[in-house]
């Protein structure tokens, strides 16, 4: 049974972190993250909160668990949906760590995790400017590589 203290503590857009239970398999594999993320979102109904992994959400293909006040303490909330946005990988890393989430979060699972900024957080100067100074070096290389190229091929076709 989960009281009422406990019930109020889960957001119902929140997104939530369990250990993985490796006793815990799905479908023929073995393996812990086979079709799960071990992210979980609330499903609240009158009488008990149910949190479904959040690769599948839907009870007949992921791992769930009804909420009581024995394994409450097993989840961690790890943000509220109400209060990020999606963002691109460049995007995200030009966040400061506490500002940024890297997760698993539906069914592309870890092969294609998502990347969520807090709404409220602004870009760090110091990450920004290594990520330009980072593309920068990048097409420098490319370019000198290119350079080199066109020589190769003047010097090849000027030996013929």
């Amino acid at each position: 049974m989960l009281s009422a203290e406990n019930r109020a503590k889960i957001i119902p857009t929140g997104l939530y972190a369990r250990e993985i239970d490796k006793r815990t398999r799905t479908g023929a594999s073995t393996d812990p993250y086979w079709c799960t993320n071990w992210t979980f979102v609330p499903w609240i109904y009158e009488n008990e909160i149910i949190l479904i992994d959040s690769y599948y959400q839907s009870f007949q293909d992921s791992i769930s668990y009804v909420l009581d006040d024995k394994n409450i303490n097993d989840f961690t909330l790890i943000f509220n949906y109400d209060d990020v946005r999606e963002v691109e990988q460049t995007t995200y890393q030009e966040y400061a760590n506490d500002d940024r989430f890297w997760v698993a979060c539906d069914s592309g699972g870890r092969n294609y995790p998502k990347y969520f900024v807090k709404k409220t957080a602004s870009p760090n100067k110091e990450r920004q400017l290594y990520q330009v100074d980072s593309e920068i070096e990048s097409l420098e290389y490319q370019l000198k590589r290119l350079k080199e190229k066109r020589k190769s091929i003047i010097e090849l076709e000027e030996a013929k």
